[in-house]
């Protein structure tokens, strides 16, 4: 044997994009190359057919360690409506493996846990260990006093405030974009004193959640819902900063939820720019070390569902959810396959939460940091969906920022704009939605539910969410 080492493409010439691309055109035999294999998304933004190099920068992607147990938080939604069926539920997930929970709180029970009293949450919460198990709150309506309940629960329960993590999912702007109501004049002062007893009391307890992911959920691009993030970050940063914290508590006190869908390579690539986003910003604001590091939670999408066939989200659903692992999400949420029909069994919630465990012990995906480093497709997209979404903020900004965006209808018509063109893609065959426009099951299996979900009651502003599924299903239907 000889010890010296040959690299593999050592005696070969080195490619270039014009030698490959001559391949490429000679292979398609007079066919266009563009139109055969070039392919771009929603946004405009190449993603293909092949890449060369990676832009400059572009890899330094300041992702965390991972535990090798628990490379990611397994977090579960509850959605049942009386504390007794949440409570349930809640012992059953963290069970059967899941690390985090979240309470979806509806003051009216018609989509998740009426719970408007600190008897009704204690109830639900039993027997959970507050200190073991992250609480974090998803309110549709009544946010500060939700928190102001969960945190009078750690107080009642006598437990260490170093000990408390989870989060109160704050949201104000993005609430009132999605239920089409005007942003209350009091939220931020309500909001802003909320933040100052949190920080007292819970040090470690996330206040703010920028959720862009549901305005992905409502017909959002990539840029789009990134560049939402962005100004997300910057209005609750900028609030939390006039309370008095400094730049490094203010931005340890967020969390960005975004959305994963079964488009796996644009995901993983959306999930690398948003930590580049959100580093920026915080570092703009004097944020330094540790704290330039966002916390993401990662949801697998409702819009890419189906009704008709819930069995095919299964296959999404492995899809989004190892997107969101090799993208690097902190904590990443599996939605049920019945979430588009209504309220899970208890079947739904194990499969959710398998899946979890099918991808961290049988596929090993946190065995590595960020397994997208160096690959000169993820890093180019992820620079490109950088550079797009910055622009946006920034016209964000110029209009006076997020809670003005929203207020004039400027961002919502942005959105609707976006949601047609995908729309659009599905309707003109350039996109597919399994066993709805593609392979379509004549007789589909039915899969049992804890209840249907009633008809949104919402203005017609509402930004609500939008399952591109549902107009090709009701097509389908009208013809059978």
């Amino acid at each position: 044997m000889t010890d010296t080492i040959r690299a593999l493409a050592g005696d070969f010439p080195a490619q270039t994009p014009a030698s490959w691309t001559a391949l490429a055109e000679k292979a398609l035999r007079g066919a266009d190359f563009d139109d055969t294999l070039g392919r771009t998304t929603i946004d405009g933004i190449k993603r293909g057919p092949a890449f060369f190099a990676r832009p400059e920068g572009s890899n330094a992607v300041d992702a965390a360690p991972r535990d090798i147990h628990l490379p990611w938080g397994i977090r579960q939604t509850l959605v049942e409506a009386s504390p007794e069926a949440a409570n349930t539920a809640a012992l059953d997930d963290l069970m059967g493996g899941v690390s985090e929970l979240e309470l979806r709180l509806d003051p009216t029970g018609q989509f998740g846990l009426k719970a408007n009293e600190i008897e009704l949450l204690d109830a639900a919460l039993k027997g959970v260990d507050l200190t073991l198990a992250p609480i974090h709150l998803d309110s549709l309506g009544g946010q500060g006093h939700h928190a102001h309940l969960l945190l009078t629960l750690f107080a009642r329960r006598r437990i260490d405030g170093e000990l408390v993590s989870g989060g109160l999912g704050l949201h104000p702007v993005e609430r009132a974009a999605r239920q089409g109501i005007a942003l209350d004049e009091e939220c931020f002062p309500k909001a802003a004193a909320l933040t100052e007893l949190a920080q007292a009391a819970f040090p470690n307890l996330k206040v703010f959640r920028c959720d862009a992911a549901h305005m992905f959920e409502a017909g959002a691009s990539e840029s789009q819902e990134l560049a939402i993030l962005a100004a997300s970050v910057a209005t609750y940063m900028r609030l939390m900063m006039e309370t008095g914290l400094d730049a490094n508590a203010a931005a340890k006190a967020i969390e960005a939820r975004l959305a994963a869908d079964a488009d796996i390579h644009l995901t993983i690539a959306k999930l690398r720019a948003a930590r580049r986003i959100f580093a920026r910003i915080a570092e703009s604001f004097g944020a330094t070390g540790e704290a330039r590091r966002l916390t993401l939670h990662v949801t697998t999408a409702a819009r890419m569902l189906s009704a008709r066939d819930a069995w095919t989200n299964l296959i999404r659903n492995a899809c989004a959810g190892f997107a969101a692992a090799a993208g690097g999400a902190d904590t990443i949420t599996v939605r049920p396959m019945t979430e588009a029909i209504g309220r899970p069994t208890g079947f739904a919630r194990r499969v959710a939460r398998n899946l979890h465990i099918l991808l961290a012990e049988e596929s090993h995906l946190g065995k590595v940091t960020d397994p997208a480093a160096g690959s000169y497709l993820h890093e180019t997209l992820a620079d490109s969906l950088a550079q797009s979404a910055w622009s946006l903020f920034q016209e964000i900004e110029r209009r006076g920022g997020l809670v003005d965006a929203f207020a004039s209808g400027w961002l919502q018509g942005e959105i609707a704009k976006s949601r047609e063109a995908s729309l659009a893609r599905i309707a003109g065959g350039q996109a597919q939605i399994l066993g709805v426009t593609q392979y379509k099951d004549p007789d589909p299996r039915a899969v049992e539910t804890d209840g249907i979900w009633p008809d949104p009651d919402a203005p017609e502003d509402a930004l609500l969410a939008t399952r591109f599924a549902a107009r090709f299903e009701t097509e389908m239907e009208a013809a059978q």
